[in-house]
């Protein structure tokens, strides 16, 4: 048998880069499809636990038969029905302040402990949980509106409309400007 008509057994090199060069491309689009999907998860997580925040409030309000003040900086005390003394807008998690939103509601049994620490953490801003969710008055100390903001990795046109909402509801425009948060309800009381 001559050399030239040897059988061949194996791959050749170009066969072989072929292949590899197949699996870097399919592995690169999973690897960013898996980075959307996860950052639509982080998302949704946080637009629904906002929608339990807002429930809550709601309804500590009912219970109350006032609008929850939004505590924040500047906070001062707690009162003996729950409300806090002073403050005028600022982040949500209990311990940031002496008064926060979450340590109204935590006081009602409305939110579990630790809610909001639980959170996907602001990734603009810190990237620590305490930053996910602000809570301001729209117009004023004696406010029925206010406004929850809320961080987003990847806002929908949606919410992007409601920050505007807010801002132009006279809501402060520190949490979007200073603080990057993505999203906002509007919650009259």
């Amino acid at each position: 048998m001559k050399r030239w008509e040897q059988k061949q057994i194996g791959f050749t090199i170009v066969e072989l880069l072929i292949v590899i060069v197949v699996i870097a491309i399919l592995a690169a689009i999973t690897i960013v499809a898996y980075t959307g999907i996860q950052a639509s998860a982080t998302d949704a997580r946080i637009r629904t636990a906002v929608s339990q925040v807002e429930k809550a409030a709601y309804t500590w309000s009912i219970k109350h038969g006032q609008a929850p003040s939004s505590g924040g900086y500047a906070s001062t005390s707690k009162n003996a029905d729950g409300t806090c003394t002073g403050g005028t807008g600022g982040w949500v998690r209990s311990g940031q302040y002496v008064c926060s939103l979450e340590d109204m509601l935590l006081a009602d049994n409305l939110i579990p402990a630790g809610f909001i620490a639980g959170l996907p953490p602001n990734k603009i801003y810190g990237n620590t949980s305490v930053q996910t969710l602000m809570f301001y008055p729209c117009g004023g100390a004696s406010a029925k509106t206010y406004a929850l903001y809320y961080y987003l990795g990847n806002p929908s046109a949606e919410d992007t409309a409601n920050v505007s909402a807010a801002e132009a509801a006279g809501c402060s425009t520190s949490p979007r400007i200073n603080y990057g948060m993505r999203g906002a309800r509007l919650l009259g009381f």
